[in-house]
């Protein structure tokens, strides 16, 4: 998903596709089609499951059974939805709606349109996306039993604050606690909503909210709700006597290992790591567990033990090499079919179109080299000019002589509104602000800065204009690209972090202003300095 944070917006759809009683009395093949293909779908074999789905859809069919062609139909739809086929899962909808319609099955409409909002959302269609957001809200209030229609709004309201993530952290948090007093609602002894079914959609709200809650770019962040919501999510297993989905217990450990390792706890970061991977092991949940990897060799460079940091780091490169690869596999293979299919329609016409697009392919390669050639010799000049000044730093940083620091503090710039002595403190503070390394707080401004030094915003921004040569935003910029050149320097495993992550690292709290003010300062990405750092230590 492209959000912000990651919301574990979990398919209940699918559990809800088996039928409690028979599709087809007289004909059980349909469900036990649809239960083995939901099973090898959650199992991952995609093409079997998709196989199956469309026998039990002809099965129907061919029996007039419109309630088992809804259920297999809904399952071909899900198929497309969770292969991100977005446009197929909408085109398979629509006969799902309309046998839903003619059985006045509300509770499969309001899930079918709340799957319609998540496609169009998907595809950039924000207005078709909220009118069926909100008739799945409609459709929801037309549920006869009173459990089912609390479960069902409360899936319905759950599956809306996607929708609202970037746009409105005040309606994530709306819709979120909305779907919570809904599932509060139901029976704890409901013969229509299981106990389970109950806890897991309790389990995945509070862990939302926990998530929502430790965001930073969250305007109303709150660390302290965000551990409360996640603790109370803990508590809800305690509920149940058998087992809430696999899949959610692993989602809630791995927020509350990334939670933990924000905190700088790492002890606990690496103890919901490690179950987390002890659960994915009999789960297959390579994205869960490729993010483990890096949290873990995070938390436990944090606690000082660098050869198992150096152990999950190899696992992570390993496994997202391979995910990065078979990801590649799946965008090529329909890919490398239609090359086929076409070939055997016109071999002629593709190979003439194929030799005037390679003709003006290569001319514009052929421009674009010499461009790059000519600019790269450009940025990898700045790019050793770094370099040198980072082991120049090096070595004087050994061996500073006396004489050299009492220059330093005679070159001090007079003012004419602040004294001498004043003057003086305040540089001296500024030695000790950056020594603390406080600048990488994400929270800092010029105010808190002055409030910190025990002088006020005017002074601070006259020493650090006359004596910095900076205004305080270029000033506090120095400090963070400067710490973070120097870790990726001095420490290789800072190279395998995301941009984001070492954006987070130094202070920034998006991607966009690190990089900006990474190349404004250096004249270089983060990214080209970490490739030839990469280089270097290869060669």
């Amino acid at each position: 998903m492209k959000k912000i944070y990651l919301f574990f917006v979990f398919c209940l759809f699918f559990s809800t596709v088996s039928a409690e009683t028979i599709s087809c009395p007289g004909n059980k093949q349909i469900d036990q089609l649809i239960d083995k293909g939901t099973a090898l779908n959650n199992e991952g074999g995609n093409k079997e499951a998709l196989k199956l789905f469309q026998k039990a859809n002809d099965l129907a069919k061919a029996i007039g059974c419109e309630k088992g062609e809804l259920n297999a139909t809904r399952s071909i739809m899900m198929f497309y939805f969770n292969t991100y086929d977005y446009k197929k899962a909408l085109e398979i909808s629509n006969r799902a709606r309309e046998l839903a319609m003619s059985q006045k099955d509300y509770e499969t409409l309001s899930s079918l349109c709340s799957r319609r909002g998540a496609s169009y959302d998907e595809l950039g269609l924000y207005d078709e996306s909220l009118k069926e957001h909100e008739a799945a809200a409609e459709y929801m209030k037309l549920i006869a039993e009173p459990d089912k229609r609390h479960y069902q709004a409360s899936l319905v309201y759950y599956n809306m604050t996607p929708y609202y993530q970037d746009r409105s952290n005040e309606k994530v948090l709306y819709y979120l606690k909305k779907s919570r007093e809904e599932v509060l609602k139901i029976n704890n002894n409901s013969k229509d909503i299981p106990l389970e079914k109950k806890i897991d959609m309790l389990v995945s709200i509070n862990m939302n909210l926990g998530i929502h809650y430790r965001d930073r770019n969250n305007k109303g962040r709150n660390v302290k709700l965000s551990e409360f919501h996640f603790m109370e999510a803990l508590k809800q297993f305690d509920l149940v006597k058998g087992d809430v989905l696999p899949n959610t217990k692993i989602d809630l450990y791995q927020a509350l290992q990334e939670f933990y390792q924000m905190k700088k706890d790492y002890k606990k970061a690496i103890e919901y790591g490690e179950n987390m991977l002890i659960l994915e092991k009999s789960n297959s949940m390579p994205y869960n567990r490729r993010v483990g990897y890096m949290v873990l060799a995070k938390s436990y460079l944090g606690i000082g033990d660098h050869a198992t940091s150096q152990k999950y780091l190899d696992l992570f490169s390993k496994l997202n090499d391979s995910i990065n690869s078979a990801e590649k596999d799946a965008v090529e293979a329909p890919v490398k079919k239609i090359i086929s299919e076409t070939k055997s329609n016109g071999e002629k016409k593709i190979k003439g179109i194929a030799v005037i697009s390679f003709v003006i392919i290569a001319l514009i390669i052929s421009g674009m080299l010499i461009y790059r050639r000519r600019n790269h010799k450009i940025i990898h000049k700045k790019y050793e000019e770094l370099i040198a000044k980072i082991q120049h730093e090096n070595e004087n940083s050994k061996v500073k002589p006396e004489a050299e620091k009492n220059n330093e503090s005679n070159g001090v710039k007079s003012s004419i509104t602040i004294t001498d002595e004043t003057l003086k403190m305040l540089l001296f503070k500024l030695e000790k602000f950056e020594a603390s390394k406080k600048y990488l707080r994400q929270d800092l401004s010029l105010t808190w800065m002055a409030n910190s030094l025990s002088t006020n915003t005017k002074y601070l921004s006259e020493v650090i204009k006359n004596n910095k040569n900076h205004n305080f935003t270029s000033y506090i910029n120095e400090l963070r690209i400067n710490y973070i050149i120097r870790m990726l320097y001095e420490n290789p495993v800072y190279r395998e972090y995301k941009i984001a992550s070492l954006a987070e690292e130094c202070g920034y709290a998006t991607p966009r202003v690190f990089v900006n003010a990474f190349k404004q300062q250096t004249g270089v990405t983060p990214s080209y300095f970490v490739e030839q750092l990469k280089v270097a230590v290869n060669v």
